[in-house]
């Protein structure tokens, strides 16, 4: 078996596909089915604002009744088929797609058109195999895949809207949170970004609860097929997000930006500014504002984290810092961490 790796452009594909010397083999695709308009606008968004896709599997054979040479899909077809869709006008993009809502390819300007026809797919090109050494290899590459962990399941699982306004928040609101220290690289590169905006997401849906799998999954079902309050839940995770960058910057290397710490963070917040459900449970009330006071909210909020830092647990904090030390993803924690936190907000 023999492997060329190289780059074929969009409008190559898309000629090779018209004169059918590109197919699908049905051996190795799964279901043809379309995707849904959340993924196919994912995929072409990312094409078109220049980002990397997955690469592609062909398989290069001889057609003896045509006597040409022609390649099989392995690998890739639905990625294939969106793009290639897009690109005969097939479908508009939907609004999650930023720059490019609303338009069809032929809507492109000349440029944008170009750079879409030109855009390199990565692709594998398997020669002189038979069947048996194609399964072998896609054994061997998935023996050495890492298994899915809960997050990545829950995205291969739902198609819903929900997942897909995680996925867009989480292109943008990603990186911060590794800036910012909350998420590390090497959890961003599993998912644990997305998982947090969902943490995120269940406080304004459901207030203050403990962590589950359960839970993280229930709200993707929930809204697996209309999400009403999308454009709320994206204003106000985005607010606390713009928050975290501007006038709470002074926070960025202290213990506030610990990932369970930091979800309590947002919890005070927005029942101080907005309320959430079971708020009525907290020592905070809700007045409209994040905080009156910047520079005695960012005091009050260091010397929490410094308390927790030197895990303080016989000074006046020792409350706080014992709920940060121990079950820190449990209901009773994350309350008593709010409430120190909203009481810290002047």
């Amino acid at each position: 078996m023999e492997i060329n790796r190289s780059s074929i452009t969009i409008g190559e594909i898309r000629d090779m596909w018209h004169r059918k010397e590109l197919i699908v083999n049905k051996n190795y695709q799964r279901s043809a089915s379309v995707w849904p308009e959340a993924a196919r606008t994912y995929l072409v968004d990312t094409i078109l604002n220049n980002y990397v896709v997955p690469k592609v599997y062909f398989y290069q054979v001889f057609d003896k009744a045509r006597k040409k040479v022609i390649r099989e899909i392995v690998d890739g077809q639905q990625r294939l088929t969106t793009i290639l869709s897009y690109l005969d006008n097939e479908f508009s993009l939907t609004n999650r797609s930023a720059k490019f809502e609303g338009k069809r390819f032929d809507d492109l300007d000349d440029e944008q058109q170009q750079a879409y026809l030109t855009y390199p797919i990565e692709v594998d090109i398997i020669y002189s195999a038979e069947q048996a050494d194609l399964l072998a290899m896609f054994t061997r590459m998935n023996a050495y895949t890492a298994p899915l962990n809960p997050a990545e399941k829950r995205h291969a699982q739902f198609e819903g809207p929900f997942k897909w306004f995680i996925l867009e928040a989480n292109a943008t609101m990603g990186p911060r949170f590794v800036e910012l220290g909350i998420i590390t690289a090497k959890q961003s590169i599993r998912m644990q970004d997305a998982e947090f905006l969902t943490e995120l997401a269940i406080v304004l849906e459901s207030g203050i609860t403990n962590k589950s799998e359960k839970g993280l999954s229930d709200i993707y079902k929930s809204y697996d097929k209309e999400f009403p309050r999308e454009s709320e839940y994206r204003h106000k995770i985005g607010e606390f997000v713009d928050l975290l960058n501007s006038d709470f910057l002074p926070l960025r290397d202290t213990f506030m930006m610990k990932g369970y710490v930091c979800h309590s963070l947002f919890s005070a917040l927005m029942q101080k500014k907005y309320g959430i459900p079971g708020g009525d449970e907290l020592d905070i009330p809700t007045d409209g504002v994040f905080y009156n006071d910047l520079p005695t909210t960012l005091d009050n909020l260091s010397k929490l984290a410094e308390a927790h830092e030197l895990h303080a647990t016989d000074g006046i904090y020792a409350e706080y810092v014992e709920a940060c030390l121990s079950t820190t993803h449990r209901v009773r924690q994350r309350q008593i961490r709010t409430n120190w936190i909203g009481n810290a907000l002047i």
